[in-house]
């Protein structure tokens, strides 16, 4: 396992994902590896330190390689206001990372916004359910056995991580885990319901999640229902003597040569 090489590439439903190894240790990033970002994306990193470092190269080259799944190749891949990738535009994007792994997922704008999370299952923090979940979802925990207890809170709570970042192109701002119900189901999926304090959306939302080698990853595709695509103008039903659009029409008077 070399540390900035790839862990893996996957088509999943949701887009392109890929994941980076990342060195456990807060030493600066080699200049070979930094030299594999743009000058932006290297300059950044440079104003960083410490695994904040290693974390934003880590999420970058997981990024650009999603992206090079989609023969986009962006002059760079900076950061907002609120810390979330800029993206091409057309392309809608995510990263996460935590401790030896980086994560990212692209896929096209049109089929929504996206958000990705990852999260160590070890060590179990059971005492987070009580800030993290309503608490419709701490009553669906009561009577686990304590092997499934955590796995079950860190399923949640990543996923919520994941719909904060889903729905940060929509509403611009923080929000909270108590705005979002979420039911993962057993074949990978998850049901999700908002319940924003500002009353934005609707919303549609698809949740998937994946479990790897000791780590949770969930990823949630966001659409607004109301931005449709623009509907075919109806065409006027014609009387019997009016003609069609097709027909020739009458000389309107124009001069002729």
């Amino acid at each position: 396992m070399n540390p900035y090489s790839t862990a893996f590439t996957q088509a999943v439903h949701l887009g392109h994902l890929v994941a980076v190894h990342l060195p456990d240790s807060k030493e600066p990033v080699p200049e070979d590896v930094l030299e594999r970002l743009p000058p932006a994306e290297r300059e950044h990193a440079l104003s960083l330190g410490g695994y904040r470092q290693v974390d934003w190269v880590g999420g970058r080259l997981a990024l650009r390689q999603a992206l090079g799944e989609m023969d986009q190749s962006p002059a760079h891949l900076l950061v907002d206001s609120h810390g979330a990738p800029v993206m091409p535009l057309g392309v809608a994007g995510s990263v996460s990372h935590k401790r030896t792994m980086a994560v990212a997922l692209a896929a096209r704008q049109n089929h929504g916004s996206l958000g990705v999370d990852l999260e160590d299952l070890k060590p179990a923090r059971p005492r987070i359910a009580e800030r993290v979940l309503l608490p419709e979802e701490l009553e669906r925990l009561q009577g686990l056995p304590e092997d499934r207890l955590w796995t079950s809170i860190a399923l949640r709570f990543s996923f919520k991580e994941a719909i904060y970042k889903a729905l940060h192109p929509f509403v611009h701002r923080y929000v909270d885990f108590q705005e979002a119900l979420v039911e993962p189901d057993l074949d990978l999926t998850a049901r999700v319901e908002l319940r924003l304090r500002n009353k934005e959306g609707p919303f549609d939302i698809e949740a998937r999640y994946l479990w790897l080698d000791g780590r949770v990853l969930t990823m949630v595709r966001i659409t607004d229902p109301s931005a449709e695509r623009p509907r075919l103008r109806r065409r006027r039903r014609r009387g019997p003597d009016e003609p069609s659009e097709s027909d020739p029409q009458p000389d309107k008077g124009e001069h002729k040569g």
